[in-house]
């Protein structure tokens, strides 16, 4: 199954060891995002840091460790189904990468727990509990 997971459920992952974390590392999974997926949960490198407590090192091996399971997709494999996914999320615009690489790589579905992915015509979203039931 390939799905393309947003960045709340990274930054969810490197926050706890969880169910998200569990997930992304599980192997069970093939995992895209938009190529800035990385940049945009760096930005909050020092939030995720102070709320675990990890060391600076520790944190950034952790990193490392989620993006190894998370293949980036750059813009221009996913820039044609742009316009159709920012109709679809008129609610959360700048959720749309995330539609368009759905979109156009034809993933079996979007990892989140956004409820502005829900109900959108021909996407299908999978939330970290309808996950955990493959583990």
């Amino acid at each position: 199954m390939i799905l393309v997971v947003d960045a709340n459920i990274v930054i969810a992952a490197l926050i706890r060891n969880g169910k998200s974390r569990e997930i992304l590392l599980s192997g069970k999974f093939k995992f895209v995002a938009p190529d800035f997926v990385k940049e945009e949960t760096l930005k909050y490198l020092d939030y995720i840091k102070k709320k675990t407590g990890m060391s600076k090192d520790d944190l950034n091996l952790l990193v490392v460790l989620v993006f190894q399971e998370i293949q980036t997709i750059p813009q221009s494999d996913y820039e044609t189904e742009i316009d159709k996914a920012k109709g679809l999320m008129k609610e959360d615009i700048k959720d749309s990468p995330y539609v368009a690489c759905y979109l156009a790589l034809k993933c079996d579905g979007i990892w989140t727990n956004d409820p502005d992915y829900v109900g959108k015509e021909g996407v299908k979203v999978y939330t970290t509990e309808y996950l955990m039931r493959f583990l």
